[in-house]
């Protein structure tokens, strides 16, 4: 049987056109996935910086975040930028849980939510910082509301020291030095328990929260635990100042509801200490 040296124009241009639509078709699909993933994760972060989007003061409307956290989740599901969809879910659950007027038992649910989350996500980025700061906001809210002397005897205040610790290494001017705010908060509401729990110190607490002013001295949130932690020991005139400042300030356009919390929040205890 002959072979066929040639082929007709028709039949090469033919193959020619379905091979570049193929490939075309593979890039364009390739492109699609991309493009859908990322805004799946992009689309989360903006709906995220929109949390404050129709907020009565520091009470949040919750459409915004609750469509942060199913983008968050959804990107988490689908492998997108695994790591930081988890910290953006952490921080999501935990605002949501602060700042939405959710009740005592809504809130408990979503820290919870926050708790094994972080667990589960700490055990698969044993070295990230954002999961783990925003895994012991969590829990440290968790804390909160259940009690922190259920926290003390469940083991979940020692545990939460020991990831502080280890954000304060790796990072310690995360979030402004954040390790060191969490870490003096257990040290300031912790039960002293003998044998159990010997460890927490209102004198460390100080210690630690100094630290964190040291590296952020404007932060209001550092500000509003030191004036809190110098009022335990009788250092009003300084604390005085410090709230009148968190009152004075203006919110910070990237955290307003937060702030303005904080200003509520440093009225109230200026109310019951010097009023």
């Amino acid at each position: 049987m002959a072979t066929r040296f040639y082929q007709s124009p028709y039949s090469r241009n033919r193959q020619i056109s379905i091979a570049t639509l193929i490939s075309c078709g593979l890039f364009l699909a390739i492109s699609f996935t991309d493009t859908m993933g990322q805004s799946t994760f992009d689309r989360g972060k903006k709906f995220y910086q929109q949390r404050d989007a129709n907020a009565d003061s520091f009470k949040a409307d919750p459409t915004n975040i609750n469509r942060a956290i199913d983008l968050f989740k959804s990107a988490l599901e689908q492998g997108i930028n695994p790591e930081e969809s988890a910290a953006y879910l952490l921080r999501s659950y935990y605002f949501k849980a602060m700042f939405t007027g959710l009740s005592e038992d809504q809130q408990k649910d979503i820290y919870e939510k926050g708790r094994n989350l972080g667990e589960k996500m700490i055990e698969r980025y044993p070295n990230s910082v954002p999961i783990k700061f925003w895994y012991a906001a969590n829990i440290g809210r968790w804390a909160d509301v259940h009690s922190f002397a259920r926290a003390a005897t469940s083991g979940i205040s020692k545990q939460l020291r020991g990831i502080c610790k280890d954000i304060i290494e790796k990072d310690p001017g995360y979030q402004d030095g954040g390790g060191y705010r969490i870490l003096a908060q257990v040290h300031f509401y912790s039960p002293n328990i003998p044998i159990l729990m010997s460890w927490p110190s209102k004198d460390k607490a100080l210690e630690l929260v100094q630290e964190a002013l040291e590296i952020a001295p404007e932060n209001p949130t550092n500000k509003m635990l030191y004036a809190n932690i110098l009022l335990e020991f009788d250092r009003d005139e300084e604390a005085k100042k410090l709230l009148h400042q968190i009152r004075r300030m203006t919110p910070r356009s990237s955290h307003k509801v937060e702030d303005r919390y904080l200003q509520y929040r440093s009225q109230k205890l200026y109310d019951e200490h010097f009023n």
